[in-house]
Parts: C-alpha cells; structure tokens; sequence
C-alpha cells in the first residue's frame, strides 16, 4: 500500500519488508518518513553528532540538502538490520532505497 507524503509517495510494503520482524516501525510511527539527524539520536538513543558521522562515512543512508541531513525511515531500518544480514548471509536483504529528483 502507497501512501502519499507531500509529492512523494512511501511504500509501506517496503517499509515492512525492511522490518522483518516488525520490532521498529510501530515506534517509527510519530517521526517523520525523512528524519533529521536529532530524529534518529532520539529514536536511538545517541546523540546528533554519532548520527552525522555514521552518514559522513556512508554506514547510515541519508541525502545531504545543503548543510541539512535527512535519513528515510528505510535507510534507518536498513542500518538497524545490517549487522543480522551480515550473519545470517543476506536472508533479509536490504531494501533498495529510490532516489527522487
């Protein structure tokens, strides 16, 4: 199911499919679909500053605007599930994320 987000449209099926086990995307509910840097230290628990750094060095999926970052909700599930695709040798692929121009 497509829902719409201003001119963009987020695919939920997506969403869940990155969330396997369905342990984040309940919690993910109040935040936006694109997360600031804050956003995600809050959901996570780290600060701002850690968030900035895992984007600088491409482990978090993220889109730079400006000074700005934004993090998709995808691409925080995506890190979250990364180290369990590692050792279980891809069996939850990670969800491609879409670019928009």
């Amino acid at each position: 199911m497509k829902e719409t987000y201003g001119e963009m449209e987020v695919d939920e099926a997506r969403l869940k499919a990155a969330d396997p086990d369905g342990l984040y995307l309940f919690m993910l509910e109040q935040y936006p679909d694109m997360m600031t840097p804050d956003n995600v230290a809050a959901f996570t628990g780290t600060t701002g500053q850690e968030i900035r750094k895992l984007l600088n060095r491409g482990e978090l999926q993220g889109c730079r605007i400006g000074i700005r970052w934004l993090i998709p909700k995808l691409g925080l599930l995506n890190y979250l599930y990364k180290d369990r695709r590692e050792k279980e040798g891809d069996a939850h692929e990670e969800a491609p994320l879409r670019q928009a121009l």
